[in-house]
């Protein structure tokens, strides 16, 4: 392996880590002889990728790996990542898609963007609100939280549930679970007639922001065949962005399941 797929190989290992890395550490983890990494961390060092400290030895990202990502931060937001993602699943499976942010109880659309598949009995443009316990999008956005969060925030509107959504908090806690599992969540019909959803979430840590993408559908259109797949699809738009912010819950997903 090259010098230079080693380093990216670094620098995934310590994103997913969240921590400084040793030599030992890289060699068991990316199984490569301790001479070879030892070589490989020296010289990402010489041109100013990592840092080592001088206690420990251990290796931190270096100033250049610094700057790029304050610049990276500064120009790009979260939710014009996500809306880039949105763009690309969008036309990739058909359906509308959209971008929400977590207010309070709530989820808020930020930004809706047309399908080509298919006809939608609703329509739900920016600054549409909607219970969060009630849907897809809400529900991967509450499931960053933990579930002390939660039920303070949504316990009392549980008893306004609908169709098949959670109606107490041992049934919205056990769903929150799973979403936490899989990386995304599906809906059918719970809060808008005869519209599904699926959906997962990132966590924009420098404002503490839950962020939403998912796609929006008829429901009799999600079903055995196709919502495992919109699933994956939907959780890797939100992976690739989590990874790009530095979530953590994205940086050490590990994929546990074939899909529900």
């Amino acid at each position: 392996m090259s010098t230079l797929a080693n380093a990216r190989d670094v620098l995934r290992l310590m994103a997913r880590l969240q921590r400084d890395l040793t030599v030992t550490d890289v060699a068991g983890a990316l199984d490569l002889p301790k001479s070879s990494v030892s070589r490989t961390l020296s010289m990402m060092a010489d041109y100013g990728f990592l840092d080592r400290d001088p206690t420990s030895r251990a290796y931190r990202p270096g100033e250049l790996v610094m700057e790029a990502s304050y610049h990276f931060r500064a120009s790009r937001s979260t939710a014009s990542l996500l809306e880039e993602e949105l763009s690309r699943l969008v036309a990739d499976i058909g359906y509308t898609g959209y971008v929400d942010v977590l207010d309070g109880a709530e989820s808020l659309v930020l930004h809706m963007r047309l399908g080509t598949t298919g006809a939608l009995q609703a329509y739900t443009p920016a600054g549409t609100r909607a219970p969060a316990y009630a849907s897809s999008m809400g529900r991967a956005l509450l499931a960053r939280l933990d579930d002390g969060q939660v039920l303070r925030l949504v316990d009392a509107r549980l008893e306004q549930s609908t169709g098949s959504a959670p109606r107490t908090p041992g049934e919205l806690t056990s769903c929150l679970a799973r979403v936490r599992a899989d990386g995304w969540e599906s809906s059918r019909g719970e809060y808008v007639p005869n519209v599904a959803g699926v959906s997962a979430a990132v966590l924009d840590s420098d404002t503490g922001q839950i962020f939403g993408i998912g796609i929006a559908l008829p429901a009799p259109e999600l079903h055995d065949d196709n919502e495992a797949r919109f699933g994956r699809a939907v959780r890797d738009a939100a992976l690739r962005v989590g990874k790009r912010i530095g979530d953590p819950y994205w940086l050490r997903y590990v994929e546990t399941d074939a899909g529900r």
